[in-house]
């Protein structure tokens, strides 16, 4: 092989490194990215925001700057579905406020005091700061007695 064509396929692997990650994706499809991390909350009737009668506040701490604190409302319940009755539905805003800017979810799930367990899925509707226009979603499931909620957070943030 000459010293002019092994120069000549170096520099083209060189560029094909350079430019094939970029190939995929459009410039307006999003950046999504993985999220898992911890949540705690804890139940609140005195530090809540005026107009809440009770709210639970907690710490998120995941990665890709997800870390802050959080504010949940629940705003409808439901009754346990049929053959359930340990399981009450219900849905609420969650926020996430992080140094970076502020993520606010709907979340729906299902709790159960009795059985001490929670699940939920959170879609992002609204974000600020960094995270402005961000889409994606949540899951978060774990523990719950009542007034400490104990979860592990999985899902995606995308960004434009």
């Amino acid at each position: 092989m000459t010293t002019k064509f092994r120069s000549t396929a170096v520099l083209a692997a060189g560029l094909f490194a350079l430019v094939s990650p970029a190939m995929g994706r459009a410039s307006n499809e999003p950046v999504c990215k993985a999220i898992h991390g911890d949540l705690v909350e804890v139940r609140s009737t005195t530090q809540c925001r005026p107009g809440h009668t009770s709210c639970f506040l907690g710490e998120v701490d995941a990665n890709h700057g997800l870390r802050g604190r959080t504010y949940f409302r629940g705003e409808t319940g439901g009754t346990a579905p049929s053959g359930s009755p340990a399981f009450t539905p219900y849905s609420g805003t969650f926020e996430y406020a992080t140094a970076s800017g502020t993520i606010t979810t709907h979340e729906t799930g299902v709790t159960s005091a009795s059985v001490g367990v929670v699940t939920a899925h959170q879609a992002i509707t609204a974000a600020t700061g960094e995270y402005a226009g961000a889409t994606g979603f949540f899951f978060v499931s774990g523990s719950n007695d009542g007034s400490r909620v104990v979860t592990t957070v999985t899902g995606q943030i995308c960004r434009p």
